[in-house]
């Protein structure tokens, strides 16, 4: 079976096609369900020409209410302070806590090259499902409390 490994070559992704060969000795057609395939899901893909991100730190949760905007918001602001340069991709569907947080507000903008995020007064680029929103007063019904309501991190 081919696989398409990934590995970096001069700070670049580079894309091998490699032959993996099945650990159950099961033929390439029915290799794909087995379980004893080395088969690995690969989810990278091609950095954008115009990007210069260096590090991604992904804050996740299969849980809502536990705080991933709080954590996002404080991470970024400490960052900031040490002086990195630093942006928020905020998917969360459910409000603009980010945005709020950061004392953001939009419409997001974009052209030919993509869209622009929105620089917060510390520096902080913002990039909100809700800038890109028609209501952005809009959270689909669900209302934020504590910390989003008051625009503060942990750290400040």
């Amino acid at each position: 079976m081919m696989l398409t490994k990934i590995r970096m070559s001069g700070g670049k992704k580079v894309w091998q096609k490699i032959e993996v060969q099945c650990a159950s000795g099961c033929s390439k057609e029915s290799c794909e369900g087995c379980s004893g395939s080395e088969q690995k899901q690969v989810f990278a893909a091609d950095m954008n020409q115009y990007s210069s991100v260096k590090k991604v730190i992904g804050v996740v949760s299969g849980k809502g209410g536990v705080g991933k905007s709080f954590v996002t918001a404080s991470l970024a602001a400490q960052m900031r302070r040490k002086g990195y340069s630093v942006g928020i991709l905020d998917a969360d569907i459910t409000g603009p806590s980010i945005p709020k947080m950061f004392g953001v507000h939009g419409p997001a903008v974009g052209n030919d090259m993509g869209m622009y995020p929105i620089e917060a007064e510390d520096g902080t680029k913002i990039m909100s499902i809700n800038l890109l929103m028609d209501d952005r007063r809009s959270s689909g019904g669900m209302e934020r409390t504590g910390h989003c309501r008051n625009r503060k991190t942990v750290l400040e």
